[in-house]
C-alpha cells in the first residue's frame, strides 16, 4: 500500500502549482497551454560596446576593405560616444561598402523597391556584420512594400548563416521583432509565438512601439481560436498579399482550400444553429413558421434573422453544389448571396461580412468560366 499512496501524493504534488509565481511577461497568462515552437531560444542582445570592438577587430584583418577606409572607421570609433554606438555599424558600412552606401541613397531617393533589392543582395555577403546591418535595413523596405515572405525568407536565410545573430548587429531587437511579424503574417503562428516571446524577455528597453506591438501580437496569439472564423479571415489576407505580390505557389493554393474547408464548417454550423432556432421557441403559429400568424416575437431580431427563399434556395444546398472555390459564389444570384452572408453573421462579428464577399467575389473571378 505505500507504493502506492507514494504515488498518488507524487502526482499531485506535480499538478499544482509552485508556490511562487515565475515572473510574467504582461499581455498573457503563464497558466495557459505553451503556444510557441519548439526549438532554441533567441539569447539575449551582446552589449553595443561588445559588438563594436568585435567588428572593428574584424575589420582590420578584413582585406575585401580599402585600407583607408578601415582606418577611418577604426579612428571614428574614438569620437562616437556611448549613445551613438546603436547606429555605429550602419555610418561604418557608408564608408567600408560603395554598394550599402548605394543602397542607403535609394532609401533617400524613396525608391524603396530598388532600395529592398540592394539590400538583400547585401545580406548575401559572407562579412556577416554587413549581412545582418543589410538584412535589418531590407526587411524596413521590404515590409513597407509588404512583401512579407520575401522578407522572411530573407531573415531566416541570414538568422541561420550568422548563429546568432546577436553577435553581429547592436539592433538585434529590431531584428527579431521584424522576424515575429513576418512569421505571424504567414500564418506561423507558434514560431511567432517564441519570437515575440523572446523578444519581450531580452528586450524590455526596446523603443515603445515594439515593445506594445510585441504584446498586442502575443496577446491576440493567445485569444486565437483554431478553426473559427478568425483563421478564415488571416488566411484571406495572406492569399490577398500574395496575389498581388504574385507569389501563386503550392502554398497559396493550400490555403485557399483551408479557408473554402472552414467556411464549409462554419456555414454547415450556422445552418444547424438556425434550424435548432426555428425549431425551437418560433411558437405561437401552428404549421411550417407560418409568415402570418403572429410575427417574430423576439424584440429586435427580424432584422438579423435571414428568411429562408420558397423553392430550392436553401443555403446549405448552394453551399453543397460548389464545385470549386468561388464558382457558385459567382453564379448566385444577389438575393441568395444576401442570405449567405446573413447566415454567416448571425454567428459572426459584422466587420467580417464585407472580408468573406471581397474573398468570394475573388475567387469568381479566379474560377475558370464554363
Amino acid at each position: 500500500m505505500i507504493q502506492p499512496i507514494i504515488l498518488i501524493l507524487a502526482t499531485t504534488a506535480l499538478a499544482l502549482p509552485p508556490k511562487k509565481m515565475p515572473d510574467t511577461l504582461p499581455g498573457y497568462d503563464w497558466t495557459a497551454i505553451p503556444k510557441r515552437a519548439r526549438g532554441k531560444p533567441a539569447p539575449p542582445p551582446v552589449p553595443a560596446e561588445q559588438v563594436v570592438a568585435d567588428f572593428l577587430a574584424f575589420v582590420e584583418s578584413a582585406e575585401a576593405y580599402d585600407a583607408k577606409s578601415r582606418a577611418f572607421v577604426a579612428a571614428q570609433r574614438a569620437e562616437t560616444d556611448a549613445g551613438q554606438l546603436p547606429e555605429f555599424l550602419t555610418s561604418a558600412y557608408s564608408v567600408l561598402s560603395p554598394d550599402f552606401t548605394k543602397a542607403l541613397d535609394l532609401i533617400d531617393a524613396d525608391r524603396v523597391g530598388d532600395a529592398a533589392a540592394a539590400f538583400e543582395a547585401l545580406s548575401e555577403s559572407d562579412d556577416p556584420y554587413l549581412s545582418v546591418t543589410a538584412a535589418n535595413l531590407g526587411a524596413t523596405a521590404m515590409i513597407e512594400l509588404d512583401q512579407v515572405d520575401r522578407c522572411l525568407s530573407m531573415l531566416d536565410r541570414v538568422r541561420k548563416a550568422h548563429d546568432p545573430i546577436e553577435n553581429y548587429t547592436t539592433a538585434s531587437d529590431h531584428f527579431r521583432f521584424m522576424l515575429g511579424y513576418c512569421q505571424v503574417h504567414n500564418l506561423d503562428y507558434r514560431e511567432a509565438y517564441a519570437t515575440f516571446e523572446d523578444f519581450l524577455k531580452n528586450h524590455p528597453h526596446a523603443p515603445e512601439r515594439l515593445v506594445v506591438g510585441a504584446r498586442q501580437i502575443l496577446t491576440e496569439l493567445d485569444r486565437r481560436a483554431p478553426g473559427r472564423i478568425g483563421d478564415v479571415r488571416d488566411i484571406m489576407h495572406y492569399a490577398r498579399r500574395k496575389i498581388s505580390n504574385g507569389r501563386i505557389d503550392d502554398d497559396l493554393i493550400v490555403k485557399q482550400h483551408e479557408a473554402v474547408a472552414l467556411l464549409d464548417s462554419l456555414i454547415e454550423e450556422a445552418e444547424n444553429q438556425e434550424q435548432q432556432g426555428q425549431g425551437d421557441g418560433e411558437g405561437g403559429g401552428g404549421g411550417k413558421g407560418g409568415g402570418d400568424s403572429g410575427g417574430d416575437k423576439n424584440p429586435g431580431g427580424g432584422a438579423q434573422r435571414s428568411t429562408k427563399p420558397q423553392g430550392s434556395g436553401d443555403v446549405g444546398e448552394l453551399r453543397r453544389q460548389r464545385a470549386r472555390p468561388g464558382e457558385m459564389w459567382g453564379k448566385m444570384p444577389p438575393r441568395d448571396r444576401e442570405e449567405l452572408l446573413q447566415t454567416l453573421q448571425k454567428q459572426f462579428p459584422s466587420q467580417y461580412r464585407e472580408l468573406l464577399e471581397q474573398y468570394y467575389k475573388q475567387l469568381a473571378k479566379d474560377a475558370p468560366s464554363e
